[in-house]
């Protein structure tokens, strides 16, 4: 029956069934639907043929179910119902933030910026559901089903919206210990002689190069020590096993009570910003519209002010 059932004809048919048993007539069925008396008849005729069924005994003046009719409206009946819940949820989506949403957001962006502003986020929009994936590549956000991304770094060419949140810098660091031990490097050119701890990307163990204003180091200079934690290598700093460059944001207090030490500010390279990034047309949804605004206003700050004539 189910593949007798699976028409759109026979769907127009149940539609026509459903509304003539509740109006009590074809006549006043078709002023309900918009349709003739006429029309909603045959389409109940065509649904009894399909069927090989008779759904309703007819006289002048009624319309009385039979008892395989009572059957088809019993579960018609509950699956229009449910039609008519499914429109007024959505409709009230489209006015009102709710649902879930998915964000892919950097990891050390959603440790440290994100996840805290959550709470408050959820105060104001209850019905809001944020499922959160730290994520240390780049997905695709329409491949994957996300709603939106929250990136550090330059953005490469994109069909993504996008809204820059603000500015840090990257900074070369290491414990008061280590530099006590082996030495300051006055210049770039010196870090050969040092131990260099680099981040290495996770899934293609591609090394991120060293950025300094007027070149990159693109390979440690000692081998093997490389970490694929951005965290982990403020840590192994902290612990003295060598120099880092890693977001100013990263390691903000531990620079501020003099636990690592900046090296190099003056060949720091250009700033860098952090995107908040979502598919095209997204950002008419109502929840992922009142999240975008709750980030820039929120988490923005956070970081160096952006430069007006750049956001995006």
């Amino acid at each position: 029956m189910s593949s007798v059932l699976s028409s759109l004809e026979s769907l127009n048919g149940l539609v026509a069934f459903a509304a003539a048993v509740q109006a009590g007539s074809f006549s006043a069925a078709g002023r309900h639907l918009g349709l003739s008396a006429s029309a909603v008849g045959k389409a109940v005729e065509r649904l009894e043929l399909r069927l090989s069924t008779r759904l309703l005994n007819r006289t002048t003046r009624s319309l009385a179910l039979t008892s395989e009719g009572e059957v088809l409206y019993h579960y018609t009946n509950k699956v229009l119902k449910d039609l008519q819940e499914a429109e007024r949820e959505l409709s009230m989506r489209q006015h009102s933030p709710r649902g879930r949403l998915r964000i892919s957001a950097a990891p050390v962006l959603g440790r440290r910026f994100l996840l805290p502003l959550m709470h408050d986020f959820h105060v104001r929009y209850p019905e809001v559901i944020v499922n959160v994936s730290l994520d240390a590549a780049r997905l695709d956000l329409v491949e994957e089903a996300f709603d939106l991304g929250l990136w550090a770094g330059e953005l490469e060419d994109s069909s993504l919206q996008a809204r820059r949140l603000g500015s840090y810098t990257l900074v070369t660091c290491g414990a008061p210990a280590y530099f006590s031990e082996h030495g300051t490097p006055a210049s770039p050119d010196e870090l050969a002689d040092h131990h260099c701890l680099y981040y290495r990307h996770p899934g293609n163990e591609r090394l991120e190069p060293w950025r300094y204003q007027d070149k990159l180091i693109p390979k440690p200079a000692c081998p093997n020590k490389a970490l694929n934690d951005v965290e982990a290598l403020a840590s192994a700093a902290l612990a003295g096993l060598g120099i880092v460059q890693v977001p100013e944001y990263l390691v903000r207090d531990e620079l501020a009570d003099g636990r690592l030490l900046e090296i190099l500010k003056a060949y720091a390279p250009a700033t860098r910003s952090a995107f908040l990034v979502w598919p095209p047309l997204s950002a008419q949804i109502p929840r992922v519209r009142v999240f975008i605004d709750f980030i820039v206003a929120n988490l923005g700050p956070q970081l160096g002010p952006v430069d007006s004539a750049m956001n995006q």
